[in-house]
């Protein structure tokens, strides 16, 4: 992805102090800083984010079209990539009904999902990213905003997925409420998201390529996403195992 603009290091200045999303703890320990953002760790459960963070306004300002575009790039490598995922989750969970792609971008996964069967839906809050999926990949169902904004009917996706998503969003309980809410009874939500526990991660924590701060809000391992799921009565059913440093996990209905 292409390095934050200007406009977004100087908006990074307006920053807010939040409780621990997974346990509701003040406690932190500072590890470092990067970008002149702080990356603490919650002394009760251990998640590691930054805190104090961006405002919500500030934060939404780095996603713009150059973030985007830059995304759009080598699509046909992208659409492979797409379309291994989707597969991957259509053999274990099948083909049947609606599938939910949160932080869609172009649409790639959207596009992925359709070709193999399934009702497909995207959302974003980049309006370019959206415009090039309907115009240049022909997706009909691309909404613009926040999940919880939608207001999609009760239980009405077998599947949502989040690709390199969680780490971003800012409002983490709202959010797996809301896909609590909108999951179907027997579906699935597939996660991928830089993995801190993973045995990969440099000991010097400021070196991991995934440490983003202008982009990164959070840095979970299996026990910290597992905590924030169960809150909201979600489980983790399965962990993939990975060579790089990502978690991949597949989540259902506690």
């Amino acid at each position: 992805m292409p390095a934050p603009s200007v406009e977004t290091v100087l908006h990074a200045r307006e920053r807010e102090k939040i409780p621990c999303p997974v346990c509701g703890s003040d406690d932190f320990t500072l590890m470092f800083r990067k970008q002149e953002e702080a990356v603490v760790r919650c002394d009760a459960c251990t998640l590691v984010l930054v805190n104090p963070r961006r405002s919500a306004a500030a934060a939404g300002g780095a996603y713009d079209q150059n973030y985007s575009g830059g995304y759009a790039v080598k699509g046909d490598k992208k659409l492979r990539r797409c379309r291994r995922w989707v597969n991957r989750v259509r053999r274990r969970y099948g083909a049947n009904g609606r599938w939910l792609d949160i932080g869609c971008s172009v649409g790639y996964v959207v596009k992925a999902a359709s070709e193999a069967g399934y009702e497909a839906y995207g959302i974003d809050i980049e309006p370019w990213a959206l415009d090039y999926g309907r115009t240049r990949l022909q997706l009909d169902n691309l909404r613009e905003g926040a999940l919880e904004n939608q207001r999609f009917p009760d239980h009405f996706f077998q599947v949502i997925s989040l690709y390199d998503v969680i780490e971003h969003l800012p409002d983490l309980n709202s959010l797996v409420a809301e896909l609590k809410r909108i999951l179907a009874p027997a579906g699935v939500i597939d996660i991928i998201t830089p993995d801190i526990g993973h045995w990969r991660v440099p000991r010097a924590l400021d070196t991991w390529g995934d440490i983003k701060p202008l982009e990164h809000l959070y840095y979970f391992s299996l026990g910290t996403l597992s905590r924030l799921l169960n809150k909201h009565g979600l489980r983790v059913v399965k962990k993939r195992f990975h060579l790089k440093p990502a978690l991949r996990v597949y989540v259902q209905h506690a």
